[in-house]
């Protein structure tokens, strides 16, 4: 059974943590408010300090805070033939190799909760066997070769995020309309869930998908002409340029 040490100790690495539950790992973990509560599973111990963790386990996670992350990792000492995947947002593969040497350094992003349920897509530059492994036990994987790629497909985590509240706005209209909350969150979700089946098994480009969706005269076709009136769906496009401007550093 690998054993995998986590630096910080969130959210995230609660999802992560019962996302490879029973799927061959343990887990050393760092110090914090919400330790206490994690160490209470099977599969985790506590450790007594960051320090503690790295020095006991040879692949480590870092889910450290992202405006301190770096700093932390800098103040602890790795060796050599560590590896380090990082799941600190915006941290690029350069800075987080010089933090961590002679450790090797390796970058993810994943939105999370979905991680919880093994349904969260996961991205990691470079490609790495050992950390493709675990990864699969939380979703899947799209390993990068091009950092460059890497870092525009991490603007997906706030596409990710977002798209909770576009759910929520739904189940808010048809509850609003007279279907129980309830039954409104399932159909909503079960359609996203049933077009995303769609999406991923059909050859066909949506380009060609769409025109047989959105019949002249239809309801979807009325949908569609009223958000495109309001520029509904290329505002999504500006929204994305302001999160891939951030996550390139260019603001």
């Amino acid at each position: 059974m690998t054993t995998i040490g986590i630096l910080g100790t969130g959210h995230l690495a609660e999802f992560l943590i019962r996302g490879a539950a029973g799927k061959g790992y343990r887990f050393l973990i760092a110090p914090s408010r919400r330790a206490g509560t994690l160490a209470q599973r099977a599969d985790v111990t506590l450790a007594a300090s960051n320090q503690q963790v790295v020095d006991q386990a040879d692949v480590i996670l870092a889910c450290l805070p992202a405006r301190e992350g770096l700093s932390i990792l800098q103040s602890l000492g790795f060796r050599q033939g560590q590896s380090v995947l990082s799941a600190m947002a915006g941290t690029r593969h350069a800075p987080l190799a010089a933090a961590i040497a002679p450790a090797a350094a390796f970058c993810t992003m994943m939105p999370g909760h979905a991680n919880a349920y093994g349904a969260g897509p996961c991205l990691l530059y470079p490609p790495d066997r050992t950390w493709e492994q675990f990864l699969q036990t939380l979703g899947p994987v799209h390993p990068f070769i091009d950092e460059h790629a890497f870092v525009t497909a991490t603007a997906f985590g706030a596409l990710s995020g977002a798209s909770f509240f576009l759910i929520d706005t739904m189940v808010q209209w048809f509850a609003a309309n007279g279907l129980p909350e309830a039954q409104a969150r399932r159909l909503v979700a079960e359609t996203f869930i049933g077009n995303a089946t769609v999406v991923l098994t059909e050859t066909a480009t949506l380009a060609e998908i769409t025109p047989g969706i959105a019949t002249p005269g239809g309801i979807t076709q009325a949908l569609v002409k009223s958000l495109t009136a309001d520029d509904a769906l290329t505002a999504w496009h500006r929204a994305l340029d302001i999160v891939l401007a951030r996550v390139r550093g260019e603001t």
